[in-house]
């Protein structure tokens, strides 16, 4: 540990942390030798008292899923049969204790945070991985989410890995620690503990320092061997210098066992009984390892044999032939005879090929299968990459490459993905059908993490060619394009679909074609058409079992003003991508029930889903999906008066312009526009209204129609009255494409606020009639609070207090407090003495909070809380203790007689 006074603190007061009952991580970065080995031999020697668990990424187990994280599990699996039903399942099955359907890597990674929150109640733990750089992927997105829930947790998670190397370690909520090298006084120290009085002349140390960069192992290696030579200017990356001192070393003392430790080197799973059978078919002898001879080169982590260091092993692999490591290679392949190991055969034939391998490339393609039962995206898309790369035949080459890329899509890789689609694009002999899911899947692609534009003009041009030869596989793609031509601003995108539909007919009783009759109703109510009866295919869209598909159910239904149906297939999806642990459906999900509740005026509710939305969709990758789900929070911030509203509208419009995400943008600019509205710059408000887009064409998109309301109010309040009944016209035609009686509350309002034959009343009167029979409290409330200002003004006060006093109730019960504060000054100038709005005590609750306390009002335990909400049970029970404080109360009861109370501010699912 000398020179590394400033690393040891942080390791030890990491320790200290973690024993105190606060968890948190580090990762040791450098370059091979640099000492990140010896920092974490150090922090396991005074990790007194915890339960260390370690593991060691190795190269050519990178591509296997979880191989890493089963190195760091196996002393506990023990206990996976106390975690709750779901996730034993999935921890089963992932490590072959059991069969079953492959467990969404989400429900593995939330799985693994409640092993470690078990292990915790007993002693601290402190979880240990070297050579991170060569773990695979999906154990590393695994630590990624049990690092970002690590605060109430007394583990510590410790990593080691070289910068630039094997795979990218993205762990932000891991504090990073780069090693440098070693300053003068720490060399020499080294050197003179290392080699005893052996002294070097200040300039041998000079030169040995600067061909170094102080890297201790380099150090040692060196000076052991030669001093740089005066004069050399720019002396050899340190990694191929110290291979070629490792494999020196390694000629002189073993040359005979070079062949054994090569077909070592290529081995990786470390099984001493693989590496025996794949000798006595190289005819290698294996006495030497047996009689200890190797000893200095080689040792045991467990079972496992492994080199001493990952630079020998570097270094003695690199020194085979090619035409020796195939051979090695074959071996090896032969070697993993167990049914259990196809996954290491396949790999090991993979790598033995040289050209086209018709054999091997099956055998990959197999492998993949099984990683993908394992829930190993990342395994089975290097497997399935490979395969590609060994297939001579075009249409099969591309119907890899085209799997390769769903699993990385699946997997979270989205560049990677694009990347293998470009492969597959590219081959010449692709037949038509085989196209289509490449185009779907680069619009899946776009949807998560560019732009809906793209998406929709991707899959446009063969939508008519799925409908007729697969509609049933292709029911979702479908309901996706009606879903981007709304949030594109292409209403054209409906006339389209209407045409394809009416030119098929789908089975009423299967529930994706249920969802294609859905879609043609909505076709029709959307150009006049009388719409066929929603009785048979309602019922049957109840069986729909993907949560993207019943999202997307969920939207058209709600345009059709069906929204008890839209909610309960929202909810049903919401609550199938939870159990499942698929966070990205999950992620995606959330927006929709977040705009649901917006519509509701329940936007503590609103806030908690886009928040959890915008955690989630960063986690898996969907960047646009974030954006949106900030849209979201941005607008509830607008209407409750936050006054961080305008500060994240801005930032989601700057987002949203770079990506061209129209829905996002126009989350944003409504934002933007009620933050105006309410503060009377009615000319600003104007102005982020109609940034939406135009209202005044002939097929104005839905997005835009949506702000048509806010637009009327603030036109006339700007004295732009002709505008105002221009546009008010305009919402009354396109409104008439739904039987929702909210659509006609507002479009009853607009004709309150533009008439001129004294006739508002009326219209008031029937827009608040209409509102009765909807489910959208702030609308209704703004309606009242516009007819109380018309009635004060026509010098009606009492009836003008009975709205406005309703008005203000209402704002309160929603915590749009900014409106109440309105409402209220014009309850004052009609002479009554009114008092500040007060807030509820659920108010002051984080989303986190309240979700947990919704959880709360539904009964559940911390357990299944925790397993809702992707969270630890520790973490829970953390939460609600600040739940306790800020409401005032003692126990989980209270808490719920709390949340029926405060219902009717939107709070209660």
């Amino acid at each position: 540990m000398l020179g590394r006074d400033d690393e040891t603190e942080v390791l030890e007061s990491l320790l200290r942390h973690v024993a105190e009952g606060r968890g948190g991580g580090v990762i040791l970065q450098g370059e091979p030798g640099i000492g990140k080995t010896a920092l974490l031999s150090y922090i396991e020697e005074r990790a007194t008292g915890f339960q260390v668990l370690r593991a060691v990424g190795v190269a050519p187990e990178s591509g296997f899923a979880y191989a890493t994280l089963h190195q760091l599990l196996l002393p506990v699996l023990g206990l996976v049969d106390g975690l709750p039903g779901p996730q034993a399942r999935a921890m089963n099955i992932l490590f072959g204790r059991a069969h079953g359907a492959p467990p969404d890597p989400f429900l593995v990674a939330l799985s693994v945070l409640s092993l470690l929150s078990l292990l915790a109640d007993r002693q601290p733990v402190l979880c240990v991985v070297d050579d991170a750089h060569w773990a695979d992927q999906p154990t590393l997105k695994t630590l990624a989410f049990v690092a970002r829930r690590l605060d109430n947790e007394p583990v510590a998670l410790v990593l080691a890995a070289r910068v630039d190397e094997g795979h990218g370690i993205d762990l932000p909520d891991l504090r990073r620690v780069p090693l440098m090298g070693l300053d003068r006084e720490a060399a020499k120290a080294l050197l003179a503990e290392r080699f005893g009085e052996r002294r070097l002349t200040e300039s041998a140390l000079n030169h040995l320092l600067a061909a170094t960069g102080g890297n201790p192992l380099a150090l040692i290696e060196l000076a052991g061997s030669r001093i740089p030579p005066e004069g050399t200017h720019e002396p050899p990356a340190m990694t191929d210098e110290l291979q070629r001192s490792f494999l020196t070393k390694v000629r002189a003392r073993h040359t005979e066992s070079l062949p054994l430790l090569q077909l070592i080197a290529a081995d990786g799973s470390g099984s001493t009984d693989v590496i025996e059978k794949a000798a006595a078919s190289l005819r290698v002898d294996i006495g030497p390892l047996h009689r200890g001879e190797l000893d200095e080169l080689l040792t045991h982590d467990g079972p496992r044999l492994v080199f001493r260091h990952p630079l020998i092993r570097s270094a003695i692999h690199h020194s085979a032939t090619a035409d020796r490591q195939a051979a090695i290679h074959r071996a090896l392949a032969s070697a993993f005879d167990d049914p259990a190991d196809q996954h290491r055969r396949a790999w090991h034939l993979g790598q033995a090929a040289v050209d086209h391998d018709e054999q091997a490339a099956e055998q990959l393609e197999r492998s993949a299968e099984q990683a993908a039962l394992r829930g190993g995206p990342a395994a089975a898309m290097a497997a399935l990459s490979r395969a590609a790369e060994l297939t001579a035949d075009g249409p099969r080459r591309g119907r890899r490459l085209w799997t390769a890329a769903h699993a990385a899509l699946h997997g979270g890789f989205t560049a990677k993905a694009e990347e293998l689609l470009d492969r597959a694009e590219r081959e010449p002999h692709l037949k038509e059908e085989d196209r289509i899911p490449l185009a779907v899947m680069r619009a899946i692609v776009a949807v998560f993490a560019g732009s809906p534009e793209d998406a929709l003009d991707l899959i446009r041009p063969w939508m008519p060619r799925a409908l007729h030869l697969d509609r049933r596989r292709f029911a979702p793609t479908v309901a996706m394009y009606g879903d981007l031509g709304i949030r594109a601003l292409r209403p054209q995108a409906w006339s389209d679909l209407g045409g394809w539909l009416e030119e098929i007919t789908p089975a009423p009783d299967d529930p994706e074609e249920a969802v294609l009759l859905l879609l043609r109703r909505a076709c029709r109510a959307r150009t006049g058409r009388d719409p066929e009866p929603a009785v048979r295919d309602t019922a049957v869209l109840g069986s729909l079992t993907d949560p993207i598909t019943m999202t997307l159910a969920g939207a058209v239904a709600r345009g059709l003003g069906e929204h008890e149906l839209g909610r309960r297939l929202y909810r049903d999806a919401g609550r199938l991508a939870r159990t499942s642990g698929s966070l990205g459906a999950l992620a995606w999900n959330l927006e929709y029930q977040a705009a649901d509740e917006i519509a509701r005026g329940r936007y503590g509710l609103a806030e908690a889903h886009a928040e959890e939305g915008c955690q989630f969709a960063t986690e898996v990758g969907q960047s646009s999906t974030a954006c949106r789900n900030r849209g979201l929070l941005a607008f509830c911030a607008a209407v409750r008066g936050r006054p961080d509203a305008g500060e994240l509208a801005t930032e989601v419009l700057a987002e949203g312009s770079d990506r061209r995400l129209a829905d996002a943008m126009s989350y944003a600019w409504r934002a933007l526009g009620l933050i105006e509205l309410g503060a009377g710059r009615y000319r600003e408000a104007v102005r982020h209204f109609e940034a939406v887009g135009a209202w005044d064409i002939d097929a104005p998109a839905d997005l835009v129609m949506g702000t048509v309301p806010d637009l009327v109010e603030a036109l006339v309040r700007a004295g732009e009255r002709d505008r105002a009944a221009a546009a008010t016209a305009r919402y009354a035609q396109w409104s008439r494409h739904t039987a929702a009686p909210e659509l006609g509350a507002l479009a009853a309002r607009c004709r309150a606020l533009t008439c001129t034959d004294g006739a508002a009343d009326v219209h008031y009167a029937e827009s608040l009639r209409l509102h009765a029979s909807s489910d959208s409290p702030l609308e209704q409330a703004r309606t009242e609070l516009l007819f109380g200002e018309w009635l004060r003004r026509d010098r009606r006060r009492s009836q003008a207090q009975r709205h406005l006093r309703g008005a203000a109730e209402t704002f309160r019960r929603i915590g749009a407090l900014a409106w109440a504060d309105r409402a209220l000054g014009e309850l004052r100038a009609t002479g009554e003495s009114v008092r500040a709005p007060e807030a509820g005590a659920l108010s002051s609750l984080t989303p986190q909070e309240l979700r947990i306390t919704l959880a709360v009002g539904e009964g559940l335990t911390n357990r299944e809380i925790a397993a809702q909400l992707f969270l630890s049970p520790r973490t829970v029970d953390y939460h609600l203790r600040k739940v306790f404080q800020k409401a005032d109360i003692t126990s989980r009861a209270e808490l719920m007689r709390l949340v029926l109370t405060e219902s009717p501010a939107g709070y209660q699912t």
